[in-house]
């Protein structure tokens, strides 16, 4: 995987590593799946000791996926002990049916596959800024991830999750193309933000004009210096709507400014920072629309004090989720 500070498109080393990344998921999800299997094990020591890279993207792996690994392989003794009690059986199959799929989801949740598909993955308040060799800049929003292809007639980010900033160098023979969920926003030399989110995307212009978005269902639209234009997910362009720079931009100075806002968009936003997943209970909660500013360098706080302002409920489980009603 590039390193958050990259300085360069995929190079042959980072397509090399991708493929390592493929293989050692699948080796730890069949090691996972038949932990008995002598066979299999002398299989992977092979693979594992033929090159130091295969040891050290199979360890990042199993950091990945570790705790769900574990829960797996700890059921069978829970309950074989669980077991012996008498009326425990139906209870104790629920359980291990619960710890397995938990496991089989676990490498989706803990981002195993998102690390398979992305070049760079920025973790929870992490605003990595990466600078490429055609000299474009491209800053990634906390809990966002992208995957890049430069080629001789075309410059493309995928946008894979969240929110990404980019100042695009010029060139007029290879245009910038950013692609984020059902839409696209292409540019020969601009800067502008995409952002994807629960109801779809959008895309704002922020310097220079020449911004072009596309949705898959529509003709492409024009994106002037602070426009904004969003789509949903079937590629659909809304209508153009001017936007306050200050406010498209408040994300990379560490804050989070938002006008006439849905509660459920803002806690999306937040919970970028904030370790675990947040859920709102309530659906008319997440429906009430809010105007507000917050520093994300304290986002727990950020968190708490919208809910107070609101007179919402919040209940913590562990580090893992927040419950707002």
């Amino acid at each position: 995987m590039t390193a958050l500070d990259g300085r360069h498109p995929p190079t042959n080393r980072e397509a090399l590593e991708k493929r390592v990344r493929e293989q050692a998921v699948d080796w730890l999800v069949r090691l996972t799946g038949e932990p008995g299997d002598e066979e299999l094990r002398l299989a992977f020591e092979r693979w594992r000791a033929d090159d130091p890279l295969h040891a050290e993207i199979f360890e990042r792996a199993r950091r990945a996926v570790g705790d769900a690994t574990l829960l797996i392989r700890r059921e069978p003794e829970f309950a074989q002990r669980a077991a012996r009690a008498p009326g425990n059986r139906r209870r104790t199959l629920s359980s291990l049916a619960a710890v397995l799929i938990a496991g089989t989801a676990a490498f989706l949740t803990l981002d195993g596959a998102m690390w398979m598909r992305a070049d760079v993955i920025a973790g929870k308040g992490e605003r990595p800024i990466l600078r490429l060799d055609d000299g474009s800049t491209l800053q990634l929003n906390a809990q966002s991830a992208v995957a890049y292809e430069f080629t001789a007639s075309e410059r493309r980010i995928v946008l894979l999750r969240g929110e990404a900033f980019v100042e695009v160098a010029a060139d007029r023979n290879r245009p910038f193309v950013v692609e984020a969920g059902a839409g696209t926003a292409t540019a020969p030399g601009a800067a502008f933000d995409v952002n994807l989110a629960d109801d779809g995307g959008s895309v704002t212009g922020l310097e220079h004009a020449g911004s072009g978005a596309t949705g898959t269902a529509t003709a492409p639209r024009r994106v002037e210096v602070n426009e904004q234009v969003s789509y949903n997910h079937q590629g659909g362009l809304g209508d153009m709507k001017p936007i306050d720079p200050l406010l498209a931009a408040a994300w990379r100075n560490g804050r989070l400014i938002f006008e006439e806002r849905t509660i459920a968009s803002v806690v999306e936003e937040i919970g970028r920072y904030v370790p675990g997943t947040i859920l709102i209970a309530d659906a008319a909660v997440g429906a009430r629309r809010v105007s507000g500013s917050f520093d994300l360098s304290d986002p727990v706080r950020a968190l708490q004090g919208l809910a107070e302002a609101f007179d919402i409920k919040v209940t913590r489980i562990g580090p893992y989720a927040t419950i707002l009603r």
